[in-house]
C-alpha cells in the first residue's frame, strides 16, 4: 500500500514543465527507478550504447482504447510522453536500476542500512542522469567526500562531486539540442519527499502485487486502514539533501 516518491515537479504547470522522479517505488517493489513524464515529443531511443547498467521498465498488456483488448506486444517504456497510447497512463520513460538486484528500495535498502540517491541534470553536456549506492560502503570515495565536508565553513576544504569518478549510471536520458527530447520539457522544478498511501498507482497494483493481503482486505484503503505491522518499514530516514551547481553556471540564473 506504500507509495513513497523523491522528485522533482512544477505543479502549477504539470505536465508542461515535466517531472522527474529521481526514485519512487510502490507496494513490494525493492528495486530504484527514475522517471520522466512530459508532454509530446521526448523520445528516449537514442541512448548511446554501453552508458548505462541498467533497463527500461516495459509496456506490456496496455488496453486497446476502443476494443479494450489487451496489447501484449513487448515495448520498453521509453516514450516520456504521459498519455502515450502504447503505454500505460502516465508511466513515462522509465529507467531500472539492475546492479543491485533487488536491494535498491524497500525493506531489502533498511537491511542494507539505507543508501544515497543521486542525479545529475546537466544542461550543458544534455543528459539526466541517475545513480544508486547501497550499503554505504559502496558510495564512490568522491561522492562521500562531497557530502561529508559539505558544511564545512571553509568553502576551499569542501570536495566537489565529480560523477566522472563515480561509475556508469543505472539511468541515463538524453536531453536538449541534438537528442530527441528538447530541454524545455523540464523546467521550474522543485524537489519533494512524501511517502503516498495507496492511490492511482500502489493502490491499482494493490491486488495483483499484494495477493496476500488481497484475500482478506478488498481494497488498499482497507488493508492501511487495517493498521497492519508492516507498514512500520514505511519511512524516509534522511540524514541529507545535497544540491550542487556549476560556479559559473550561477551566472545564467
Amino acid at each position: 500500500g506504500t507509495w513513497p516518491a523523491f522528485w522533482l515537479t512544477d505543479e502549477a504547470n504539470w505536465p508542461v514543465n515535466g517531472e522527474i522522479d529521481i526514485v519512487e517505488g510502490v507496494n513490494y517493489q525493492d528495486t530504484a527507478k527514475t522517471a520522466l513524464h512530459s508532454t509530446r515529443v521526448c523520445r528516449m531511443d537514442d541512448v548511446p550504447e554501453g552508458s548505462k547498467t541498467g533497463t527500461w521498465d516495459t509496456a506490456v498488456g496496455i488496453p486497446d482504447r476502443k476494443t479494450g483488448i489487451p496489447d501484449m506486444t513487448f515495448r520498453y517504456a521509453q516514450d516520456c510522453f504521459v498519455y502515450d497510447p502504447h503505454q500505460w497512463i502516465n508511466q513515462g520513460c522509465v529507467a531500472s536500476d539492475l546492479k543491485l538486484e533487488g536491494r535498491s528500495l524497500g525493506v531489502p535498502l533498511n537491511q542494507n542500512g539505507g543508501g544515497v540517491y543521486a542525479l545529475e541534470w546537466d544542461p550543458v553536456y544534455k543528459h539526466i542522469k541517475t545513480w544508486v549506492f547501497s550499503p554505504h560502503g559502496r558510495v564512490p570515495s568522491n561522492l562521500r567526500d562531497a557530502l561529508r565536508t559539505a558544511t564545512n565553513e571553509d568553502e576551499s576544504t569542501r570536495v566537489a562531486p565529480d560523477t566522472n569518478q563515480w561509475g556508469l549510471p543505472y539511468g541515463h536520458f538524453p536531453i536538449g539540442d541534438g537528442t530527441n527530447c528538447p530541454a524545455g520539457h523540464f523546467r521550474n522544478m522543485r524537489l519533494v519527499i512524501n511517502l503516498a498511501f495507496c492511490g492511482s498507482v500502489a493502490g491499482n497494483r494493490y491486488f495483483m502485487d499484494c495477493p496476500k493481503q488481497f484475500k482478506k482486505f478488498k481494497t488498499c484503503n482497507e488493508w492501511v486502514e487495517s493498521d497492519p505491522d508492516e507498514l512500520k518499514e514505511a519511512y524516509w530516514k534522511i540524514r541529507g539533501v545535497y544540491v550542487y551547481e556549476r560556479e559559473w553556471q550561477k551566472q545564467w540564473s
